[in-house]
């Protein structure tokens, strides 16, 4: 089975199409099932693959789906003539997203910038201002392909982090923020200034 590695809830109800692997096709899978289930909770997935489309749809509900660490577990495969299929084991994550925004402006030596962060809210079924939010500032010169860090911040109550320095010169900046047990990080895109 081709399980990505995270799933990223940002609606109420969201839809992942899971494949299997090519090597099931070539060994004339006929049926496959895998059975998912994440630390600290009693909520079950199950995913059932048959031929000849292998493919299964993974339905993820934002106020019922656990987030957290699944593991995957195949139960049952055989073949064309009910020969059983080996079956290997998965882990994928689940959390919320986030989202975050950069503007930033340059006048003489001084740059400017604020990040603007949310996260998805299952309650509401939004994206909601993320405040109390640490965030970092990035850069890159020009030229250069490698981020460095600039400056952690924490956002306000209204999920916006400023920060204002003299570097003299224009960079490409960026905003990143971490993830905590429940939501996924996030890089904004890049900006120079």
């Amino acid at each position: 089975m081709v399980m990505p590695a995270r799933f990223t809830i940002r609606a109420a109800v969201t839809n992942f199409t899971i494949q299997l692997a090519q090597n099931c096709r070539t060994a004339g899978l006929e049926s496959a099932t895998w059975n998912g289930s994440t630390t600290g909770s009693t909520w079950p997935e199950l995913l059932i693959f048959d031929s000849p489309g292998y493919t299964d749809k993974l339905t993820m509900y934002a106020n019922l789906t656990p987030v957290g660490r699944t593991t995957w577990i195949g139960t049952s495969a055989y073949d064309h003539d009910f020969n059983d299929v080996t079956q290997t084991n998965a882990t994928s994550y689940t959390k919320y997203g986030s989202s975050a925004t950069i503007i930033g402006g340059r006048k003489g030596t001084k740059t400017a910038l604020v990040a603007t962060v949310g996260y998805y809210n299952p309650k509401l079924n939004q994206y909601v201002r993320w405040p109390n939010k640490p965030v970092t500032f990035q850069y890159q010169e020009k030229g250069s392909t490698v981020w460095k860090f600039l400056k952690s911040v924490t956002t306000s109550k209204t999920g916006q982090a400023a920060y204002t320095y003299y570097p003299n010169k224009t960079r490409t900046y960026r905003a990143y923020v971490p993830q905590n047990a429940t939501l996924w990080d996030y890089y904004t895109v890049a900006i120079s200034r």
